[in-house]
């Protein structure tokens, strides 16, 4: 089932210590203070104080800021905690782009003891989905149709092309194989683009009934 992710309530001793990650799932830190308006995340030697409002929570254990890292670094990185007026400056300019951006595909979703039935044989497979992402994605025919941009609850979603991008959002119970290098999905090259192109995400409509045609693993 797809989730949305959560708002988190900043406060409480228990959120120190927590593990922070960007939207792109690559570790941030840990929650070291959290003020009215931004959260404190140390790494070793690096801060970075990051408005709450980029924050929200996912799993258990980590809390994930909807940003890439290298804008992290950019914007939020700095030996001192901000001032009131930077603060209000950062409010002003920092209105998410990404309202519903993130809803339907909470970005890397981790499911470290997910496990997939795999090829003909009915082999467990045991994915590190946080470890997929730019990884190879194959064809029962053999062909690479693109690269992993993203990992959701129920699906991967697939890039191919620079100019011309095409987009795939693919269940992850089409995956039959991981090499390490390359996720390997039980559909021929031909059938790629009319199962799983699309602009936008799938309904849940379309994806109970790309489900429905997984083919049966015996």
């Amino acid at each position: 089932m797809l989730v949305e992710m959560t708002e988190v309530k900043l406060s409480g001793k228990k959120m120190i210590h927590r593990k922070v990650k960007s939207f792109e799932g690559k570790d941030l830190g840990k929650i070291e203070s959290i003020t009215t308006d931004y959260i404190e995340v140390k790494d070793g030697d690096t801060h970075y104080f990051i408005p709450k409002l980029h924050v929200k929570e996912f799993d258990k254990d980590s809390l994930y800021v909807l940003l890439p890292k290298d804008e992290i670094k950019e914007k939020y990185k700095r030996d001192n905690p901000p001032l009131g007026s930077e603060i209000q400056q950062i409010e002003d300019s920092d209105k998410p782009e990404y309202a519903g951006y993130h809803t339907v595909i909470p970005f890397m979703a981790k499911e470290p003891d997910l496990q997939l039935k795999g090829d003909q044989s009915g082999t467990i497979l045991t994915i590190p989905w946080e470890d997929v992402i730019h990884k190879h994605v194959r064809t029962a025919d053999n062909n690479d149709i693109g690269d992993v941009d993203q990992v959701g609850n129920e699906f991967i979603i697939v890039r191919d092309g620079v100019v011309n991008v095409h987009m795939y959002y693919i269940p992850k119970q089409y995956i039959i194989k991981y090499d390490g290098s390359s996720l390997w999905i039980d559909v021929t090259s031909g059938l790629v683009s009319a199962k799983f192109e699309r602009d936008k995400e799938p309904t849940q409509e379309e994806i109970n009934m790309l489900l429905n045609e997984v083919p049966d693993k015996k």
